[in-house]
């Protein structure tokens, strides 16, 4: 089964529905592509917060009760965020107003980026080289009761960086490519390995539709486990021009999007540049004919002083991080990303591909690591340091 038929071609272009002007884009010649630039005149001060475009607004901080928290996943009206010492499990029935409902100690763990679950299980990655774990350590934890979490099993040996859920959890799959069945969540096995062609430095995978995986790998692979999960196929890939690093993606409506969206990361660079970890919109419109994916577009943030929408360079310089596309997101349409030191970006991508910034939320001190969309509106910035950061994004 394929996600059009064999000869139709994806549906056309739709009007974005955020049709707001660029806040600024500008170019540079040193690079081929087009890089926006974040920058507002004026910024509004956020509460001694931070500063804002005049379409966000901060509405609050919820504090972490352990450690720093590196990433997030909303499944229904919970908030699931897991970090280095820790998850915590929120109700967000109020979206504005996140109620903790249980924090849950792990040990000493490589910092999770991408917790996943169904809502009954969570996946929690140890990657190889912490204290505690050496070779890779999967923990399983039945979440039921959103109160009382309870760790039901562990897998060693698996180094990979991240596990997600695919085929409603019944596997789970590694980004570097060990295949996990969790039909008996309190029994896991490893059963096959998608890597055995290679993926360089594979950060993360994405499910974008039922059995349909793509790879945030230097090259990316979309993978089809529809028939033999354990063995899926290779059916398209994709890279960039200079083989750069991938660390995560999101195809929205389950795939059927003409582009597809994707993250490169460069870590402790602490300057902007061309080389700085972008943002980026690929073409995913002729895969089925071509079985290939290319880079659209790219946007990158800049050095400043905050009052101009910028923070000079910090420790983790300009990269992008994981980012969420709008609910409403269908062939173009709103992006929030974070990116560390500058925050949580709004971006728009047009119905060609093209990306710009229509909005921010600089933090001060801050190091903004992930965004998710809780409502159409609504946004949670996961800081490492600060804790939540709900803001609200006005199209308006």
């Amino acid at each position: 089964m394929s996600l059009f038929p064999a000869e139709e071609e994806p549906p056309p272009l739709r009007a974005n529905p955020w049709g707001m002007r660029p806040l600024r884009r500008v170019r540079t010649l040193a690079i081929a592509l087009v890089i926006g630039v974040a920058a507002v005149s004026p910024a509004a001060p956020a509460g001694g917060a931070g500063f804002t475009s005049p379409n966000v607004t901060y509405v609050k901080t919820v504090p972490f009760e352990a450690g720093a928290q590196t990433g997030a996943r909303i499944v229904g009206k919970h908030l699931y965020v897991g970090g280095a010492k820790s998850f915590s499990i929120y109700d967000i029935s109020t979206p504005e107003d996140p109620q903790l409902l249980s924090l849950t100690p792990i040990g000493v763990t490589f910092p999770m980026e991408d917790i996943d679950t169904n809502g009954k299980i969570l996946l929690i990655q140890d990657e190889q080289g912490s204290a505690r774990v050496q070779g890779g350590l999967l923990q399983i934890w039945d979440i039921e009761d959103k109160t009382a979490p309870v760790k039901i099993a562990e897998v060693s040996g698996v180094n990979d960086h991240t596990f997600s859920c695919v085929l409603r959890c019944t596997y789970a799959y590694g980004s570097r490519g060990n295949i996990v069945d969790l039909h008996d969540p309190a029994n896991p096995k490893v059963v096959g390995n998608w890597g055995s062609f290679n993926p360089n430095d594979g950060f993360d995978v994405t499910e974008v539709a039922p059995g349909l995986v793509l790879t945030s790998t230097r090259v990316m692979y979309l993978l089809d486990a529809r028939k033999n999960p354990a063995k899926p196929k290779v059916i398209a890939q994709g890279s960039t021009h200079d083989n750069r690093l991938i660390h995560s993606n999101r195809w929205p409506n389950g795939g059927k999007d003409r582009f597809y969206l994707v993250q490169g990361e460069t870590p402790i660079s602490q300057t902007c540049n061309e080389e700085s970890g972008a943002f980026m919109t690929w073409d995913a419109s002729k895969w089925k004919r071509t079985r290939s994916f290319s880079v659209i577009d790219e946007f990158r943030v800049a050095n400043g002083t905050y009052t101009d929408g910028d923070p000079p360079a910090g420790v983790w310089g300009c990269t992008n991080m994981w980012f969420d596309d709008h609910p409403t997101f269908n062939n173009g349409g709103l992006v929030a990303a974070g990116f560390f030191e500058h925050g949580a970006r709004f971006l728009k991508v047009s119905p060609t591909g093209q990306i710009s910034q229509v909005g921010y939320f600089t933090p001060f001190g801050g190091e903004t690591i992930a965004t998710y969309w809780a409502t159409d509106d609504i946004v949670y910035a996961i800081d490492l340091h600060r804790g939540i950061d709900v803001l609200r994004f006005s199209s308006n």
